[in-house]
């Protein structure tokens, strides 16, 4: 075993170990990965009704996320985490396991060991010197102790599915940076395919950008587009009769007016979808500021009433969680245009850039959909690394302890922000914080805890 494939062992093992125990930590939870999660069932009994040829599920399984279409109740979750499940149906005695928990950290570790082979591949590729080192140790402390792989450490049906989207889309980005490197092959850009159409399956909004950025580079690699392109066609189709079956149309991903909860709790919804639609470019301003500047009450209060269904609890910044990502992003923006394949470096993070549009003008915003933006940031990141790693003169001390300082607070606050979100109920911050404040809300959660 050579010493890059040791240290991509020990760096995962590391992931595997402090993930499960934190997440305990924080939830106060037993050592038993399958701890029943919340409606932990709901993707078991769609793998069984996927399996009599149905697209439905029992209403018990998924609870007051279901979707009624005539006498059929139906989910507008991807069938991907529920393919994951197909192996325990044929023992009865695990057809029914509980394995949100244990999927989730498995998606988290595989995301974070997508980041460690991206970020030493630009390493072994970038001429030997100070920068190289210690970019690189900067860039593996943030991925296995801050950023994404900390933050959203809550296993629940609705972070199954993003954990998965999120590692998916790192195997994408991390053959993104190879092909961007050695150079793109019908194979590299095949695996990004079957990377991009597996999102698609599982989380539409994820698989859209995959797709955006792959058919970016397929264009400018036109000679090799067949065999990827026929890929991506595949899982669309797939994808097309999935949506067929739950909705009578392939091309509909989710129908929101008839969301049971709209429909029985909060009726004002469906006037906020029918006056703004799912998605509307007049919310980005709200969108900003609750993914990059949450500040106040009236945040929420004021959103609330200006189309915007749902602004979920915990408030964060990608400039606190992740601020060594977003000073590598700038360094790429600024030497953009004198680095080599920049055009498709441009095309891929375009596409990769769909995701956070969406989330930012999206009728709900949770803290969860900001692991949305982390393709974008992971691959302009490495962009960046890279570029700063052509200049041989060491960095200055002033750099070093930016660095340095960037690192330790990305630590610090995404643990923090895990602390956080591990015990804030789902739901409308506003209903919290007009009754309680910031204080009376999560004092007594953070003493008792909450799953």
């Amino acid at each position: 075993m050579n010493q890059r494939t040791r240290a991509l062992v020990a760096g995962t093992a590391i992931m595997a170990v402090w993930y499960f125990v934190l997440e305990r930590l924080l939830q106060r939870l037993p050592l038993d990965p399958f701890h029943p999660a919340l409606l932990g069932q709901a993707f078991n009994s769609m793998a069984e009704h996927l399996m009599a040829g149905r697209f439905d599920l029992d209403p018990d399984a998924i609870g007051g996320e279901a979707f009624e279409v005539g006498d059929r109740t139906v989910s507008y979750f991807g069938i991907f985490c529920a393919l994951l499940r197909l192996p325990l149906l044929p023992f009865p005695a695990l057809a029914h396991l509980d394995i949100t928990r244990l999927s989730c950290l498995f998606a988290v570790c595989l995301g974070g060991w997508f980041q460690l082979r991206a970020v030493l591949l630009v390493r072994d590729t970038s001429p030997a010197g100070p920068r190289r080192d210690w970019l690189t140790a900067a860039l593996i402390v943030c991925i296995l102790l801050g950023g994404q792989q900390i933050q959203f450490l809550r296993a629940s049906i609705y972070q199954e599915i993003v954990d998965w989207a999120n590692a998916l889309a790192m195997g994408f980005v991390f053959l993104a940076t190879r092909g961007l490197i050695k150079g793109f092959s019908v194979g590299t850009l095949t695996g990004m395919a079957v990377f991009a159409g597996l999102a698609l399956l599982d989380r539409v909004s994820f698989g859209v950008g995959l797709y955006a950025a792959l058919s970016g580079v397929l264009l400018l690699r036109w000679r090799l587009a067949l065999l990827p392109a026929l890929t991506l066609l595949v899982f669309a189709v797939a994808v097309g009769i999935v949506n067929y079956g739950r909705w009578g149309d392939p091309s509909v991903f989710a129908d929101f007016t008839k969301y049971a909860l709209n429909q029985d709790q909060t009726p004002e919804r469906l006037d906020h979808l029918s006056a703004y639609g799912a998605f509307n470019w007049r919310r980005i301003g709200f969108g900003l500021r609750y993914y990059f500047l949450p500040y106040g009450q009236t945040l929420f209060a004021e959103a609330r009433t200006a189309m915007i269904d749902v602004m979920e609890l915990p408030p964060g910044s990608f400039f606190l969680s992740d601020p060594l990502l977003l000073g590598l992003t700038c360094a790429f923006a600024y030497n953009a245009m004198t680095i080599k394949g920049r055009w498709l470096s441009s095309a891929l993070l375009l596409g990769l850039a769909l995701p956070p549009i969406l989330m930012l003008s999206a009728i709900s915003m949770s803290y969860r959909y900001r692991e949305e933006f982390y393709p974008f940031l992971i691959l302009a990141a490495l962009l960046g690394f890279r570029g700063l790693c052509r200049n041989p003169s060491p960095f200055g001390r002033k750099v070093r302890a930016a660095i340095a300082a960037a690192v330790i607070v990305s630590v610090l606050v995404s643990h923090a922000m895990a602390a956080l979100y591990a015990v804030i109920p789902f739901g409308s911050a506003e209903q919290y914080i007009a009754k309680d404040g910031w204080i009376g809300t999560y004092a007594p959660r953070l003493r008792a805890g909450h799953d």
